[in-house]
Order: structure tokens, then sequence, then C-alpha cells
């Protein structure tokens, strides 16, 4: 093979291609996860059919990283098609592919958007892919940089190495805080994004930082699918969406739920990150249906896929209960075994059960950071018992300086025996907290006009209170989704409240066309039921610009009376409860729903059906009042610190953009 320069002034002139897309959408790409980051790039080598990719930090005489280069053996590009791949964004030689060029793999990337998650790594970006036309090596270059992250520079250019591949190099500026790929855990992380990939492809070699990335070292066990309980409205899918739950044999910062194509490609971190003090996961939902979405189809999933998630996640929680209590019961059996077990079978006093159950949770932690055998072992477990029963305040010392148990294990155990001892009290005071810290954070929105601006109903505000119905009674916590009560809504809703209302899983239809989301007013709607009773409830969020009046009250009024008068659900018995939620509403209606005899909110009661009209303030501030005696319990107090860090730590893909920010 010959390789050939490519003089770009004569047969390969420079092209430079703008983005005909917004600029801030492009910009979002600076805040994706690092680790995720580097993911894509390895994804865009393996997409070229690669059989070994390396990612290598380049550091300075003092340790800080200068430059990433990402590394691969793949089929590399053309001029011709590196202008094709960075002309257009979201366009792609993949997107009408399921394979890769010699058919031997299935691909990872559909979008077009791979590239871009360099943003998030540095501040230059160059890649040099060297491939062949004919029987000629040729070269091309890539530039492009965070000043204009719209504009790319595609130029012909020497081949830089005699075998086809492409290395991209980004720069990263003095400045840069790269926590999340210089963590100690950074090549276990990235390990688990590709590890369905690298286990299908024991070929394929993957290296981070120098070192082999292989699944198999810090699997635990072998992973397991949970079948998930779906409407009928997925039994046609082929194959069936399934969790596959893979436990590590090390804890991983990232632990949110990875969303992958039928083949378990991860294509999205979706979620809270799932916090667990005995048992290192991560959950991948696999299904058919994520097989060819976009970036943006993925952040609507919370809308458009929300059963799945919602069986997902409820799939999840009973295996993980079910595996840690087979842990902690397998830790204590073994103590039992080499009698170190400090309590008897039967407590002697209410006292010692409570005792006794704190220690099975802090062994259980703490078992990989046990001696394994003789006197130190007896000893490690004889303190843990001791501080227990006389100083549980020496606790934590004992286990960091004595176990040397990681920051992480005991920040999860902290976090797990605070304020409590038993178990179940301490599912309790951690809901409790959660969502005190849920009621300020969002009243630190509505009260600052900046965040109160920026927030977007459509993937920001409705998502979060979708995942917390409680604000309107506890019984709606573990509601569901009615897929036969779409239709009916739907047939009645243009009518009533007019065309800006809009049907939760249909918001992905308001987006505009710069990647905007269009302001609607929102109905998201559960349902639940017994063996004695059926409930539903229906609730729209009304835009910030409407002041709710009688216009409104009247139309949500008809509404009500429209669907309960339905023909498929008329005579049905079954109560229906309808919430108006607003910003503010209108001193027109005060009489309405300020009546005597009545719960302040309630304008209108029938047998069959309530309306409630709430501003954002009476409806936190009533799920807070029942909350107050929990909260004097746990010696709760609100500091703008906390209420920020629990809304980034669970609900950072919905906050606006200034809230993100430190």
């Amino acid at each position: 093979m010959v390789s050939a320069g490519v003089p770009h002034q004569t047969s390969s002139p420079a092209a430079e291609f703008r983005l005909e897309v917004g600029e801030s959408k492009i910009r979002k790409f600076q805040k994706k996860p690092q680790v995720a980051a580097v993911a894509e790039l390895v994804w865009n080598g393996l997409d070229a059919n690669a059989t070994r990719v390396d990612v290598h930090l380049n550091r300075s005489e003092m340790g800080a990283v200068t430059e990433i280069v990402v590394r691969d053996n793949g089929h590399g590009m053309t001029v011709k098609h590196a202008r094709t791949a960075f002309h257009d964004y979201g366009t792609t030689w993949k997107a009408d592919r399921t394979q890769t060029h010699d058919e031997e793999r299935i691909l990872h990337g559909h979008n077009g958007e791979g590239r871009l998650y360099a943003l998030a790594l540095g501040d230059t970006f160059t890649w040099h892919s060297t491939a062949t036309e004919g029987e000629t090596l040729v070269g091309v270059r890539i530039l492009g940089s965070l000043d204009q992250p719209t504009v790319w520079r595609v130029e012909g250019a020497a081949p830089e190495d005699e075998q086809p591949g492409t290395t991209v190099r980004i720069a990263v500026p003095e400045n840069k805080n790269l926590r999340g790929l210089e963590a100690e855990d950074a090549s276990a992380n990235l390990t688990a994004k590709l590890a369905f990939y690298l286990r299908a492809y024991p070929q394929v070699r993957v290296t981070f930082d120098g070192k082999p990335l292989d699944p198999d070292e810090i699997l635990a066990c072998d992973p397991v699918d949970l079948a998930l309980d779906l409407p009928d409205s997925y039994a046609d899918d082929q194959p069936q969406p399934v969790v596959t739950f893979v436990e590590w044999s090390r804890r991983l910062s990232d632990r949110a739920m990875l969303i992958c194509n039928a083949d378990g490609l991860a294509l999205y971190a979706y979620g809270q990150e799932w916090s667990d003090s005995i048992v290192s996961f991560t959950p991948y939902l696999r299904s058919a249906r994520f097989n060819a979405l976009s970036t943006d189809d993925l952040h609507m999933l919370p809308m458009t896929e929300e059963p799945l998630l919602a069986a997902a996640e409820k799939a999840i929680r009973a295996h993980l209960g079910m595996r840690s209590r087979q842990i902690s019961a397998e830790v204590v059996r073994q103590l039992k075994n080499e009698g170190l077990y400090p309590y008897p079978d039967t407590p002697v006093s209410g006292a010692q059960a409570v005792e006794r159950q704190t220690f099975d949770v802090v062994v259980t932690v703490a078992r990989t950071a046990l001696p394994e055998k003789g006197t130190p072992r007896r000893l490690s477990v004889d303190l843990i018992r001791s501080a227990l029963e006389s100083n549980p305040g020496d606790l934590h010392a004992i286990l960091e300086k004595v176990l040397a148990l990681g920051e992480d294990d005991r920040r999860h155990l902290k976090t797990l025996l605070d304020g409590t001892s038993l178990p179940h009290v301490i599912g309790a005071a951690t809901t409790v907290t959660n969502r005190l810290d849920f009621i300020n954070g969002l009243r630190k929105i509505f009260a600052d006009k900046l965040l109160r601006s920026e927030l977007r109903e459509v993937d920001q505000l409705h998502p979060m209170i979708a995942k917390n119905l409680w604000l309107f009674g506890e019984d709606w916590s573990m509601a569901s989704c009615e897929v036969g009560l779409t239709n009916v809504l739907k047939a009645h809703l243009e009518d009533m409240l007019g065309p800006d209302a809009v049907l939760e899983h249909e918001l992905h239809k308001v987006t505009k066309p710069n990647g905007r989301d269009g302001r609607v007013d929102i109905l998201l709607f559960r349902s639940r039921r017994d063996d004695a009773s059926t409930e539903r409830i229906i609730v729209e969020l009304k835009r910030p610009t409407v002041k709710v009046g009688r216009k409104e009250l009247k139309q949500i009024t008809d509404y009500a009376r429209a669907i309960v008068e339905d023909p498929q659900y008329k005579g049905v018995d079954c109560k229906w409860r309808f919430y108006l939620v607003t910003y503010e509403w209108a001193d027109e209606i005060r009489r309405d729903i300020r009546q005597m005899g009545r719960p302040e909110g309630l304008a209108d009661d029938q047998p069959e059906y309530e309306v409630w009209v709430k501003s954002w303030g009476e409806l936190l501030g009533a799920a807070e009042q029942k909350l107050l005696f929990f909260q004097k319990q746990l010696n709760y107090e609100a500091t703008d610190e906390r209420v920020v860090q629990h809304l980034r730590e669970t609900y950072a893909h919905y906050l606006p953009d200034s809230l993100t920010e430190d």
C-alpha cells in the first residue's frame, strides 16, 4: 500500500462548515459527564471497526492533564467522508445501518453527535485520520474549538500512520477540572458503559490511561435479567424490554440507570443516581424502542416512555432489596460460623434488637474492609459492637482509621444510619428529608426571577412533579399511568381547555425547531385502585404567564364534567380529582375556592369528582404541613446549600442552567 501526502492547496482545499443549529444547543455538550464524553469518542472508533482503542491522558511535569488523546485502528476517514460527517449536525453514515462496514459488529451511534462530546473535555480539538482509497493511504485533518463550537474546518493532510485509523487530540486548558477522568474509579466507570460490547467482542481491546478495560475483572457475579411488569401496549415488543442488573466487586461513582438499545449498548444515563450502601451495581434498561433515538428523544423519555421507566425502577428496587438482604444474611451467617457474631439468636431486649439490626447493616457495608481471619478480624468485629453499645459517635472513626473503609462507603453508611437505627425508620426519615428538600428547592426556584424564567415546564418542571405526586396526597406516590385513559382525555382536550393544553406523553411534539420547548399547559394523569375503589387524578400545570381566573376555572370544571360523563366512564364507580396548579390565581375566583365548609382550593365537589385550584405556594405549604411533626423529630433545617445539593444530586437533568453551576 502506498502512502500519499495530500497537499490541500491543490487536490483537497480546506473547507469550513458551520453547523445549522443554534450555538446554545451545541454548547450543551460542554456539560456532558466526562466519562460519558470519553465513551462516545471510544464508540466512534469501535463503530469504525477498530479492534483497539487507546485513551491517553498526557500530563505536565506537575501531573496536570494537558491533553487527551483517543487513538483507534479503525477504517479511518477520507476527505470526502470527513466533509460529509462534519458538514451538518446530526448527519452520519451510520444512520441507516445496524452493523459495521464488514457486518461483523453492531453499531452504537446513529445520531451524528458523538464528536460533539469532545466539548466536555477541552477547548481545541483535532481529528487526524488515515484511510485507504484504492491501494493508497490518504489523510484528513478536522479542526474545531470551543470558541466557535459550530464551526469545523476539514482539510487534506499527509497520513500520520502507515495503517488506517483515527487520532483525536483534545487540548485541556489550565483551569479545566477533569475530576471525572482522574478519579480512582474512572476506568471502572468507563468499563461499565462498554461492558456489554467488550463481553460480546473479546477480540476488541480498549485501554484507559494505560489500563486495559476488562468487565470480568470487576464483575461480582453473573448479570441478571429482570422481567418487567408492563402495560399491554408493550406486549408486541420483540425482544421484550428488560433490565440487566450487573453487580460490581468495587464501588463505582457513576450509578445512574443506563438506557441501552436491544443489544445492550449504552446510549444515555437516565435519572438520579442509584445509591446503595451494600450493593454496587449498574442497571441497564434494554429495549428495541431505544435503537434509533436522538439525544433530544432520549431527554424526552420521561414523557414518551414513562410506563417503561417506572416498571424498570420498580424491578430494580425489588431486586436491590432482595440482594441487600441476601448479602447481609450471608455476612451474618459467616460470622456465626466463625464464632464471631456477638449477639444471641433471640434478642434479650428491644434495645438489643435495635442494636443488632444496626450491627448487621454496619458489618455488611464494612464486609470488604474486615480482615479476613484471625485476631484482627475478631478485634474489628468487637470494636464495631462496642461502639454501637456504648459510644456510637466512635463508629465512623473506627471504620475510617481501623478498617480503612473507603470514603464513599462511609458516606453511604452515614446516610443510612444518621438520626435513627431501625432500617424501616431509616427509610422513613430519608423519605421525609428528601421531600422537605424538594419542597424547599422548588420554593427557591419559584422565588428567584432568573431561575423561574429559565425553568422549562415541558422537560424540567413536569418530570420533577411527575416523580413527586405525593404533593397531592400520599396515596398518589405509588400511582401508575393508565393507557386506556389517554384517548378519553385527548378527545375533550382542545374543546374544553384550548389549543395550548397538551397531555404529558405528547410533550415531545411541542419542541420548537431551535431546540427550545414551547410554553404550554401540561396535563399529567395517574390512577390507583384496590379491591374497594378506583381513583384518578388529573393535574393541569398552567404556564407562568397565565393568571388563573373565571375563564380557566370554568374550563377545568367543564373538562371534568365532560370526562365523567363520557360513555366510557359514565356510571363507573370511580372518584376523579382535577387539580389546576398555577403560579397565581386572580381575586375574582377567591369566593369559588374559599367556600365555607370546604377545604381551601376546592371549587367543585361532586359525588364523582372534585375540582381544585392551588397556587404553587399553597400546594407546597400544605405538603410541608403534613411533614411538620417529622421535621421537628429529625431536627431538620432547610439551608440553601442543603436544598441546592439535593436538587443537583436528584434532579440534575431537570434544573435551570443557573442552578447547575457553582
